[in-house]
């Protein structure tokens, strides 16, 4: 049973037409210009929901859905107010499986909305595809099925299709990134941009054009307006990585952006309000900065509405097998040749303590399958030390090793696999050379 979607859209954009596809033979989605139209599609085709966009006739359009749900009392009716709400809706509704999308239009609970209560249904009904069977959540590559990741795949469950400003902390190369990718995936702004910026890669002194944009003419060199990062990721999500690198002036200005929605360019006096979702990330403690005064407190307590702990692998090492193979079928799709671990150079691989990462497993993945010789991968290839540490070697166990140890670690392993070459250590660590510089001076190495 097939059930059918009137879209009345009076602005005649029609982005959501590539919504239905070859898996959704249960939606049928008639498009209407006007009311006229509408009102024949309604005499004769048999509609289950009518979805319709206010503009300049608001008056008309109420008038016309009363009138019709007097006529037909049993209808489903959502207004909403513009065209970014009427794709998001019909996003929701098309992510539905069809028995629960039948089941709301079985039920007898009125499905009329505006503005703010029909964000509230969109969610809602995103959130219900999420965890029905049918409604697959794309992790982006989030990859793992241990304890740790199973915890953290429900956590995005209920946050990604809020719009709440998230926190993502963790040690190098725990993948916050693909993390905020995944949360991005599912939310309301999924069809919108996904602007990923490394706060420690930017130069001071342009960080600030960088992020708010600047007017040409606002200092030496600027030949045009450019929007600036934050405007470019309008509608959509701002990641912003290595937050607590931000200078203080910054953090600031960024806070002040995050309170008003708004940006003022370099050089402008002029006010640009934004619609976008912040996601942050660090490698730090920042409760710790804050008391150092190295971190905002105010900015701190505005990123931190939800806090999100990306496990280092070392606490996930069932997923070690699974993260292979999900980089060995990746290389395989560049070019590699088809490959696979043996079993000792697999249980090696699941003894190491990867002070880097997911990330600097990924690095050990791609070596192994540059240097070795047929098709099976043997200990020997792996590109670092899998035996247990000597008595001199072995850290005080008493203590937790903190993050900047396993950091510091990371940074001195990959400075002897590159004999002393920076850029080539920054690329296998898979930060900016920018980014490493300041970690070799934080930890005097």
């Amino acid at each position: 049973m097939s059930s059918t979607i009137l879209v009345i859209n009076e602005k005649k954009k029609r982005a959501h037409q590539g919504l239905i596809d070859r898996e959704r033979p249960h939606l049928k989605i008639i498009n209407c210009d006007n009311i006229t139209d509408a009102e024949h599609h309604i005499l004769a085709d048999d509609i289950d929901i009518i979805l319709m966009a206010l503009h300049e006739k608001a008056q008309e359009g109420l008038c016309f859905i009363q009138h019709n749900l007097e006529k037909h009392p049993a209808k489903k009716v959502i207004l909403v107010s513009n065209q970014d709400e009427l794709g998001n809706t019909l996003t929701a509704l098309t992510q539905l499986p069809s028995e629960l999308l039948l089941s709301i239009l079985a039920s007898n609970t009125p499905l009329v909305g505006t503005n703010r209560s029909l964000y509230k249904f969109a969610e809602q009904t995103t959130s219900v595809a999420l965890h029905s069977p049918s409604g697959a959540f794309d992790f982006k590559g989030l990859i793992g099925e241990s304890p740790e990741m199973q915890k953290l795949k429900k956590l995005l469950l209920k946050i990604a299709p809020t719009g709440t400003t998230i926190l993502i902390q963790g040690e190098s190369g725990t993948g916050k990134e693909v993390i905020a990718r995944a949360i991005h995936a599912q939310s309301a702004r999924s069809n919108e941009v996904f602007i990923p910026v490394d706060c420690a890669a930017i130069n001071d002194s342009i960080i600030e054009s960088e992020l708010f944009g600047h007017s040409k003419g606002a200092f030496t060199g600027a030949d045009r307006n450019t929007l600036g990062m934050i405007r470019s990721a309008d509608k959509g999500t701002l990641f912003l990585d290595e937050i607590a690198e931000l200078p203080l002036s910054m953090q600031a200005k960024l806070l002040r952006t995050l309170q008003e929605r708004a940006v003022k360019p370099v050089g402008e006096t002029k006010i640009y309000p934004v619609n976008i979702r912040i996601i942050a990330a660090t490698n730090c403690n920042l409760t710790e900065a804050v008391k150092k005064g190295t971190f905002r407190q105010d900015l701190y307590y505005r990123l931190n509405a939800i806090t999100i702990f990306a496990p280092p692998l070392r606490e996930q090492r069932l997923d070690i097998p699974l993260l292979c193979n999900y980089f060995i079928d990746k290389l395989i799709k560049e070019g590699y040749p088809a490959k696979q671990f043996s079993e000792s150079a697999m249980n090696a691989l699941m003894a190491f303590d990867w002070p880097g990462n997911i990330r600097e497993l990924e690095n050990v993945v791609r070596g192994a399958i540059t240097i070795s010789h047929g098709d099976i991968m043997e200990r020997d290839s792996l590109s670092f030390n899998p035996y247990p540490a000597t008595n001199d070697e072995r850290v005080d166990n008493q203590q937790p090793a903190s993050i900047a140890s396993h950091e510091k670690d990371a940074i001195r392993k990959a400075l002897n696999q590159t004999t002393g070459n920076r850029r080539a250590a920054a690329k296998l660590l898979g930060i900016s050379e920018a980014t490493l510089y300041r970690r070799l001076k934080i930890y005097n190495l």
